[in-house]
């Protein structure tokens, strides 16, 4: 929900509540936003252009290329393009907080994101998105046996290498808490989008040692895959759908099509 939130609200603040919308101002706002950007670009379509005073845009597209939401996090490529955008201009103060709450009506937008092997690696090593994969490993885990072993060992030097084929292989060292000694853990798997929301793994197969794992390890690791389905965003208004998924030894391609409702609005259907 925090990247919802940080994606909506960066949209709608790259429009001014003064009725000015260059070009350059709209990036301007983008950039104040991340941590880094090495190339960005934001085209903002108005006709007539008085229409803006009433928060009102035709259409909003973005191009960036090395996009770092955070020191450690970086999109190699995102495209955003979106279809028209209506808030109230009043309220775009609230865009930050609560972002639906300024949207007069339905937000839709086409995303193209790549992610390279580099990007991968370089997030799993970012103190934020390993606490957070640690948090959600605790959960997962129906035994309070297991939720303690996923407790007492941490990953070091987490590693994802992409094979093609839409198969990936991650490799870790496995340290018990206060203890030297390690273990290698090895997990190589095909990768597939279900329905254009489901991430499912394909034939995965785990060793620990280059020995096969215990079956509850596996049980595990295919339930965590489960969790990225984004049908769970439903229920805050947000219908969206992996239109295309591909997976090459260099990078991650995935485009999607997302709308957005107000807060106000009732859930439509999303439109292919």
């Amino acid at each position: 929900m925090e990247f919802l939130t940080y994606f909506l609200s960066s949209l709608l603040t790259l429009i001014s509540p003064g009725g000015v919308a260059l070009d350059t101002v709209a990036e301007n706002n983008l950039r104040d936003r991340l941590y880094e950007a090495e190339q960005l670009q934001v085209r903002i379509d108005n006709t007539p252009s008085y229409q803006l005073v009433r928060g009102e845009v035709d259409r909003l597209r973005i191009a960036g290329r090395g996009l770092y939401l955070m020191p450690e996090v970086r999109l190699d490529t995102l495209e955003v393009e979106t279809d028209r955008i209506a808030v109230n201009p009043g309220g775009l103060e609230l865009a930050r907080e609560e972002p639906q709450a300024a949207l007069q009506e339905p937000l839709q937008a086409g995303v193209r994101a790549i992610l390279t092997e580099a990007d991968i690696n370089r997030a799993l090593r970012s103190p934020q998105v390993y606490n957070d994969l640690q948090s959600l490993a605790l959960e997962l885990f129906d035994s309070l046996l297991l939720q303690q072993l996923a407790y007492r060992y941490r990953l070091v030097d987490p590693q994802v290498e992409l094979l093609g084929d839409r198969r990936v292989r991650f490799q870790t060292q496995i340290a018990e808490r206060g203890y030297s000694d390690r273990l290698t853990l090895t997990v190589e798997t095909g990768v597939k989008v279900v329905e254009g929301r489901q991430l499912q793994l394909v034939d995965p197969a785990v060793r620990i040692n280059d020995k096969p794992a215990p079956w509850q390890l596996v049980r595990g690791l295919t339930a965590l895959a489960r969790e990225f389905n984004l049908a769970r965003l439903e229920p805050l208004g947000v219908r969206s759908r992996v239109l295309h998924f591909h997976l090459t030894p260099e990078a991650v391609e995935m485009a999607l099509f997302v709308r957005i409702e107000s807060r106000s609005g009732t859930a439509g259907e999303v439109r292919d």
